[in-house]
């Protein structure tokens, strides 16, 4: 594999001014995509024209995924209610006693079959599916469009973020749409598809959690 330095150059595509551009490399902090938390100190390609990186080598990955892992410590954000009155409502339909305290245990299931099985690419797909759906059903009954959030807050330990990590970078979203898409996933297999084995499973999972 060949080792970049600081200094050396080379051609990128830039979104910012959407051409294919000269580039030289070097060191700098890289804010992520979702603006929580900096990948420090790290080579990347930076754009001659417009100063925005456009490239990270190989090398760089590594540091970045430590530098990710680490603000995963815990997964925060704030979804739109519904969303979780969607993964409440599964957690019932597996176990009639489930509590909050299931839905770390449940998104984190859900993560490591979709990083195992890489289907990382479909949750979009299925999320805006899921959107439209909801919003199908709220015009049928005459009903106006809700601005409710409720705030979603997990500790995460090393594998369940590194499970996070893995299918952020497949979808390309950040790390409130990847939790959307992922409930939206369990809705379609539970609520909706009633699937036996994926049910059987969490029955199992909640049962032993207790």
């Amino acid at each position: 594999m060949k080792i970049l330095f600081e200094g050396d150059i080379g051609k990128a595509l830039c979104e910012h001014c959407q051409a294919v551009v000269g580039m030289h490399y070097q060191r700098r902090d890289v804010p992520f995509s979702d603006g929580q938390g900096v990948a420090r100190d790290i080579l990347v390609g930076v754009c001659d024209g417009c100063d925005t990186v456009v490239a990270i080598p190989a090398q760089s990955t590594p540091a970045i995924r430590d530098a990710r892992k680490e603000q995963l410590k815990s997964i925060e954000a704030r979804l739109p209610a519904v969303y979780l009155d969607v993964l409440d409502a599964a957690m019932h339909r597996v176990c009639s006693e489930a509590g909050a305290n299931l839905r770390k245990l449940f998104l984190a299931h859900y993560l490591q079959q979709l990083v195992q099985a890489r289907q990382g690419e479909g949750l979009r797909p299925a999320h805006e599916a899921f959107v439209l759906a909801l919003e199908c059903q709220r015009q049928q009954r005459g009903l106006p469009a809700s601005s409710a959030t409720r705030r979603l807050s997990m500790k995460v330990n090393p594998h369940m973020a590194e499970d996070f990590l893995a299918l952020m970078q497949q979808t390309h979203m950040n790390q409130t749409e990847l939790l959307k898409a992922v409930i939206a996933r369990i809705q379609a297999d539970v609520l909706e598809g009633h699937d036996p084995q994926v049910i059987d499973n969490l029955r199992s999972l909640a049962r032993i959690a207790g």
